[in-house]
């Protein structure tokens, strides 16, 4: 059993044990629930009116790979009793962020590391009103993919694409526009407004965008041209050029969304294309980019 103590000398303890953590599912954003039971060990367990309030904060952070931000613990004001009291401690997480979790673990137990901070609200003379403890919270493999089962119903899938806000240490050769620019930045930028022409329902143009995405795509990475790739009898190809056929194919089928002429006449786009589209192109511009 986990435990944590955070002490208030010269006055004594708040014992915290956790017990078993459970998942809230929601709409694209969860509670991770840690049950905890709570005890003021300078309280009277027997006198029913011997009680402190507490407020309870902190954060949360990952240990797997690294020690990195996971997000705030929802404050939490508690009534102290001498005796052990059950509370929750909740933490928010996204849809992108129980995928980042699960994909951060490998084969391994889930692990978060827990920053706690408590703060008697009426403090007696001579005491500091807060604490802090800091402990892991490890949740067993089996029971992690039981929570993630349990809000498997409502998370999309993720495919995660490094994403830098700019290229200070970019160098590439000229290009006749900032259009035509080979930008990681930039690529990922037009990703993210096709993510948003998605969700705004605006199937074509999204389509059209990924096409931009993928045109940008070719300038930061060596794609193996498509003559090159149909010269080849398929069974013959390299694994460069199999990829690369991929790559082509959604770039053609990108096009038609992006041309408005007699090729494309019939022509018409539904959400499950445009979804389809935007995660061969999101795969595509991770699977180049991670090579650079």
């Amino acid at each position: 059993m986990t435990m944590a103590s955070l002490r208030f000398l010269p006055l004594g303890q708040i014992h915290v044990s956790f017990g078993d953590v459970h998942l809230t599912p929601g709409v694209a954003n969860h509670r991770l629930v840690l049950p905890v039971q709570v005890t003021g060990t300078w309280l009277d367990a027997q006198d029913p009116a011997s009680n402190a309030q507490a407020l309870v904060t902190g954060t949360v952070w990952t240990e797997q790979p690294s020690f990195r931000w996971v997000a705030g613990l929802e404050p939490q004001a508690l009534t102290l009793r001498g005796y052990a009291a059950g509370e929750e401690l909740v933490v928010s997480l996204t849809d992108d962020q129980l995928i980042c979790l699960e994909r951060m673990r490998g084969q391994d137990d889930a692990t978060l590391r827990l920053k706690l901070q408590a703060t008697l609200l009426t403090p007696p003379d001579g005491v500091h009103p807060v604490a802090h403890e800091e402990l892991p919270v490890r949740i067993p493999r089996s029971r992690w993919q039981e929570l993630l089962e349990q809000a498997g119903t409502e998370v999309g899938v993720l495919v995660r694409v490094s994403s830098p806000l700019s290229d200070p240490d970019l160098t590439a050769a000229p290009a006749a526009s900032d259009e035509d620019a080979a930008s990681l930045a930039q690529a990922t930028a037009r990703l993210r407004q096709a993510r948003a022409e998605l969700r705004d329902q605006q199937w074509e143009h999204c389509v059209a965008t990924c096409r931009r995405v993928l045109e940008n795509t070719s300038r930061l990475a060596v794609v193996p041209s498509a003559k090159s790739v149909t010269d080849t009898p398929a069974a013959q190809r390299t694994q460069d050029q199999r990829w690369a056929a991929i790559f082509h194919d959604v770039k053609s089928m990108c096009s038609a969304a992006h041309h408005d002429d007699s090729t494309t006449e019939g022509f018409s786009w539904s959400r499950a294309d445009a979804e389809a589209i935007l995660a061969a192109t999101a795969g595509l511009l991770g699977r180049y980019t991670q090579q650079r």
